[in-house]
């Protein structure tokens, strides 16, 4: 049973689907990033970052199983992590460089932007070291809210425990299944929370 929630858990918080919770939430919350932008364009916004976060890296994910360029979906080599690392961190540019082009706050756009930055951090420490990326994602969104409420001066203190709270249960979760050891969790959680508190402060 604990190996069916500890999967469930590993699907639902998958490190592809992570900006597009991250710019979902903080649409929702009481921030003038949510009051300054209209319905539509969230919307415009939310379409851009799952596409290009989401979609288009699952895509390219089953186009490389069918060609056997990956043995899963789950990728639990190193070598099968190599290009649809790149091909995401290009896509997360992508998402960026379209972002821009929108009449949002930069902090969003950066977002994304941070993203792409973890994912090309996680893809050079690939080659020696397998580092957790369902923990960088996670990470990241628990960077970020630390550094959206320091750059807002907002109290976010709830949704950064929150995120905090979910991040062990899927560092446990990742443990349980054996797709990574201690270390590997502690490292990703951290590279993917230091990212993007620093992209957002600095």
């Amino acid at each position: 049973m604990f190996l069916h929630l500890a999967r469930l858990l590993s699907y639902v918080l998958h490190p592809l689907f992570m900006p597009f919770y991250a710019v979902m939430l903080v649409l929702n919350l009481n921030t003038y990033l949510a009051f300054s932008i209209s319905g539509h364009v969230q919307q415009v916004v939310l379409s851009v970052v799952f596409i290009t976060t989401a979609a288009l890296p699952i895509i390219t994910a089953v186009f490389l199983l069918q060609r056997g360029s990956i043995q899963s979906l789950e990728m639990e080599s190193s070598r099968e992590r190599q290009l649809p690392f790149v091909a995401t961190a290009a896509y997360c540019l992508m998402g960026y460089y379209l972002l821009k082009q929108l009449p949002i706050p930069v902090l969003l756009a950066n977002m994304v932007l941070g993203a792409a930055l973890a994912i090309l951090t996680a893809w050079l420490i690939n080659f020696k070291w397998k580092i957790s990326i369902h923990m960088v994602g996670i990470g990241g969104l628990a960077g970020l809210l630390t550094g959206l409420s320091i750059r807002l001066d907002a109290g976010l203190s709830a949704p950064i425990i929150y995120a905090i709270l979910i991040s062990g249960m899927l560092g446990n979760a990742r443990i349980l299944l054996g797709a990574h050891n201690p270390l590997q969790v502690y490292a990703g959680f951290t590279l993917g929370f230091v990212l993007e508190w620093l992209f957002l402060t600095l």
